[in-house]
């Protein structure tokens, strides 16, 4: 094959398969979407935090979340394999008072996943964000949940929409 060509299979994603032969487009991953204006795909609402689901606001119905210290958003799947996504993306509001501190995890066997991925939210203000798989441990694993959880203080209600694996 000449160079030209394995350059333009790779710019295409094309990889090679067992038997020698391509995958096609249509087996390559696709995003997942967890949760877009209401659970999707078989996604589950485990919270141990006061949750609400497809709260209306502005244009989008996201989730409302508030908490007591340590509580968390869970969003719970029958085992899946991360295999093939390289980031989980979700766009997130500190809602009134903003200042939550979030810790980011994944959760295989009902346990999570030892990672330090925090994000600190802002008041009033939507802001989307990118999780590398790897940051939180959970790149080629085999999960079932994903959490945003408080840490050591109650916090007050924040919002979140448009989570999915990519």
């Amino acid at each position: 094959m000449s160079v030209s060509r394995r350059l333009f299979l790779a710019a295409l994603g094309v990889a090679s398969v067992s038997g020698g032969s391509l995958a096609r487009a249509g087996d390559l991953p696709q995003p997942l979407v967890i949760y877009d204006d209401e659970l999707k795909n078989g996604f589950q609402n485990w919270s141990w935090a006061k949750t609400q689901l497809s709260v209306p606001v502005g244009n989008g119905k996201p989730i409302r979340v508030e908490g007591e210290p340590w509580s968390a958003l869970a969003l719970h799947h029958e085992p899946f394999s991360t295999e093939g996504y390289s980031k989980l993306t979700f766009v997130i509001n500190g809602g009134m008072n903003g200042g939550q501190t979030l810790m980011v995890k994944a959760m295989a066997d009902g346990k999570a996943i030892e990672a330090d991925f925090a994000i600190q939210l802002k008041a009033k203000t939507w802001a989307a964000v990118d999780v590398p798989l790897k940051d939180i441990n959970a790149a080629g694993k085999t999960i079932d949940t994903l959490i945003w959880q408080g840490q050591g203080a109650a916090y007050a209600g924040y919002y979140i929409t448009r989570i999915q694996l990519e």
